[in-house]
């Protein structure tokens, strides 16, 4: 059975008694787990006990910035037991075991992007597909960047990830809509994001979330594809039909679930692998058509 996992969107100017009350709700409906905050625009006033609050009900808070990029994110780093165990064990995995970790999660990306051209009726996916093949340790970068290039000129014609335009604006938003919700995970199940797979920006503080997003962005593609218009400025629907993402059915190990559930199942597979030394495969999200899988609240 699927649980809620609602996103909400605030974008308006909260006080600390209607905070508290809506979390009360929330509880007392059942609807307050694993949510995720997204936060944008210039009106918003939270206060330090706003924070507390959201963080004692393990409330993951990204704010975005104009262009929908996550500027920050307040993550509850309180409740799992098991903490600094998994830590040690992540700095302590061997370099052998990363890299084919990474291996997987680019074929995995690659995978889902050929996917999501033949969902949406577009060409090329049987070339995108073609590069799965041919990953291996030296050369994984390069065709995973390969791919991605053609992958966005199939995608919609004249595209640049570096603009600043309306499908950008659609991928940024909901992008970190996933990332968050992958951050959130990690913490609640003891990783420390900081410490990627292959990701190892100093400056990063969620290496590991982007490392585990990247066969999800296909989901997200796949979802923004049908919300493109001219405006730049995402409206409160366009928001909420983009954070909707999280609900949309994919499949992992041939079972059918919404991208949240995928989530937990990605991440639980990530701590047996790093922490018991499983020798599974890391449970990822296979591409389906659209179909929601569980409602939204905003």
């Amino acid at each position: 059975m699927l649980s809620r996992f609602p996103v909400t969107v605030l974008n308006q100017v909260w006080h600390q008694e209607q905070l508290a009350a809506y979390v009360k709700n929330r509880q007392d409906s059942h609807q307050w787990k694993q949510q995720v905050a997204m936060v944008h625009g210039a009106n918003i006033r939270l206060s330090t006990m706003d924070l507390s609050i959201l963080s004692q009900n393990k409330v993951a808070l990204m704010t975005l910035d104009d262009r929908y990029l996550p500027t920050a994110i307040v993550l509850p780093f309180e409740g799992h037991a098991r903490k600094s165990k998994l830590m040690h064990a992540q700095v302590n995995t061997a370099y052998e075991k990363y890299i084919e970790l990474w291996i997987h999660i680019i074929k995995q990306k690659i995978s889902n992007q050929a996917r999501a051209l033949s969902i949406m009726g577009l060409d090329g996916a049987e070339r995108i597909a073609g590069y799965v093949a041919t990953v291996n340790e030296e050369n994984v970068d390069y065709c995973e960047s390969l791919a991605a290039k053609e992958y966005f000129s199939c995608y919609h014609e004249g595209f640049n990830r570096r603009s600043e335009d309306p499908i950008n604006s659609r991928l940024n938003y909901g992008y970190a809509v996933v990332r968050s919700a992958i951050a959130r995970k990690l913490v609640a199940t003891g990783f420390h994001p900081t410490f990627g797979i292959h990701h190892d920006n100093q400056l990063n503080a969620f290496n590991l979330a982007d490392d585990l997003i990247e066969p999800y962005r296909a989901i997200v593609d796949l979802v923004a594809h049908n919300n493109i218009a001219s405006n730049v400025q995402l409206t409160k629907s366009e928001r909420r039909e983009l954070a909707h993402v999280l609900h949309n059915a994919c499949s992992v190990d041939g079972v059918k679930v919404n991208v949240m559930s995928a989530i937990d199942v990605m991440v639980e597979s990530l701590k047996r692998i790093i922490l018991d030394t499983s020798t599974e495969k890391l449970k990822l999200p296979m591409i389906l058509s659209i179909e929601s899988m569980e409602g939204i609240t905003e």
